[in-house]
């Protein structure tokens, strides 16, 4: 037996491009496109991030807290289209990161088209491709999509490299690994561990090795030359304090700190990574992965789900994680993703093969009504905080403070002098308020809020709504007859 035999690594014929691979492909890509380009027109400042980057793409020095793959890309699109405009560079950085889910969904399908059946490898694709995590943050001028793209190209180039050791397919691992760590810090832990599986599974030499990471050193370096010629400023001490900055910032957390003991490590799991791939494809992936491992010893499966848990314990080390804050754990769906696939091919299917379909397409249909419902709460008219304007000017209220997009604590100082208080933050202090160790501020403004919830006069909210950015629930509250419950900062 051989070792791409030994570790259920089927050869396909991918790049044969038959009539019935390119039709397949282009479904899937098809399919991720459409959800990632639906509704790009969200007005700008939802997103509270969004105008740092669109700053940056116009040719602000960078300050380097992310790496510069995804402004550096905006920055050329840009100049290729003659960009002009706020929204000009808002529409093309969302339209990179939705080229970046189309290609993410088009190789992780190439990549399970060597580790599965056909059947479960496309059906697979199409849940990532459909699921809310990845639908909705393909909308968001942010670097999350580039990093998903990487890791799934990542995959899909260890796979090559493991079954020819080729210079073409040394190169394109090492570049991918680059282009991983170009695109957010966090895939620096990314391409790390999966050089670490070539060097101790992928049947490559020291000097092949070497190669891989010249190559990744030399993608990394080539990004950021590009950021530096496209600006005015910038320097290594800059990059420097920016990734320090990040470092910092991930050890510190936000203005809420969500320790890992609150949720018991499973904060991501709950509150992003259920609702981000729906429930019952969580669960039934997480048993099709139960059976694979535990009763069938699959070395693949068990590789997969080994990294999406790594993943989920690393972020959970950090109190950045927010509630709501669903794309923190973009870098898990790929590989849970791809572990459900094979466990569904290897262990489900041959024990009962048209429940392994029909199960699959269930998740499918599931996953896709879920994605599409919260890319439609995108639209204008589905959105809660135009709804909750609409109601301000009909009902002539005036002297309104609003706390999005950015709403931290520092924002509040002034509310007693406001008649009405709009808000979308208050869910956000109603759990630092159940949570320990947090800043004083945090649990006055969730006294504040408990308090004010006896004068709500308006409340928006939609079933497919309070994800990420999309559609947060709005309360309207009356400080006219509420001073009392406005604290003294």
């Amino acid at each position: 037996m051989s070792s791409i035999e030994k570790f259920k690594i089927r050869k396909s014929s991918v790049f044969a491009f038959s009539p019935t691979t390119a039709l397949l492909l282009a479904t899937v890509a098809l399919l991720a496109g459409y959800l990632a380009f639906a509704n790009q027109d969200f007005p700008f400042g939802f997103h509270p991030d969004e105008g740092f980057k669109v700053a940056f793409s116009e040719g602000q020095a960078h300050n380097y807290k992310h790496p510069p793959l995804l402004i550096v890309l905006a920055r050329i699109v840009g100049w290729c289209v003659g960009a002009a405009s706020d929204h000009d560079f808002l529409i093309i950085g969302r339209s990179i990161s939705a080229v970046a889910v189309i290609g993410s969904t088009v190789a992780l399908y190439l990549t399970l088209m060597r580790l599965a059946d056909p059947a479960q490898a496309f059906i697979w694709a199409c849940i990532f491709a459909a699921s809310p995590v990845i639908a909705v943050h393909g909308h968001y001028f942010k670097e999350d999509a580039l990093l998903v793209l990487a890791i799934c190209l990542g995959l899909h180039a260890l796979l090559k490299l493991k079954a020819e050791a080729s210079l073409v397919n040394i190169l394109y691992f090492g570049f991918v690994l680059g282009i991983a760590i170009s695109a957010k810090y966090p895939g620096v832990v990314n391409s790390a561990g999966m050089f670490l599986v070539a060097a101790v599974w992928g049947g490559v030499s020291r000097r092949q090795l070497g190669v891989v990471a010249l190559m990744a050193t030399a993608t990394v370096g080539l990004v950021f030359v590009a950021s530096f010629a496209t600006q005015e400023g910038g320097s290594i001490q800059t990059v420097i304090a920016g990734f320090l900055y990040e470092l910092g910032h991930a050890q510190r957390g936000h203005d809420l700190k969500e320790w890992f003991w609150a949720g018991y490590g499973l904060t991501h799991f709950v509150y992003h990574l259920v609702p981000g791939l729906t429930g019952f494809t969580v669960l039934v992936g997480i048993l099709a992965i139960g059976l694979s491992v535990s009763v069938d010893r699959n070395r693949t499966t068990s590789a997969l789900a080994i990294a999406a848990l790594l993943w989920l314990f690393i972020l959970e080390l950090s109190p950045l994680k927010l509630v709501g804050s669903v794309r923190y754990v973009l870098p898990i769906v790929p590989y849970l993703v791809a572990a459900a696939c094979v466990a569904f091919s290897t262990s489900v299917r041959p024990r009962y093969p048209s429940t392994a379909v029909a199960v699959a397409v269930v998740a499918l249909s599931i996953t896709f009504h879920a994605g599409y419902s919260y890319v439609r709460n995108m639209e204008p008219e589905n959105d809660t905080r135009l709804t909750s304007a609409k109601f301000v000017a009909e009902n002539h209220l005036t002297n309104v403070m609003l706390d999005y997009p950015a709403g931290l604590p520092d924002r509040y100082e002034n509310v007693g002098s406001y008649d009405y208080l709009v808000s979308t933050r208050f869910r956000r202090y109603d759990r630092g308020g159940r949570l320990s160790q947090q800043d004083q501020i945090t649990y006055k403004l969730s006294s504040m809020f408990h308090c004010l919830d006896g004068h709500v006069i308006g409340e928006f909210s939609k079933v497919y709504g309070d994800f990420a950015t999309v559609a947060p629930t709005v309360k309207i509250y009356d400080l006219k007859a509420s001073r009392n419950c406005i604290p003294t900062f």
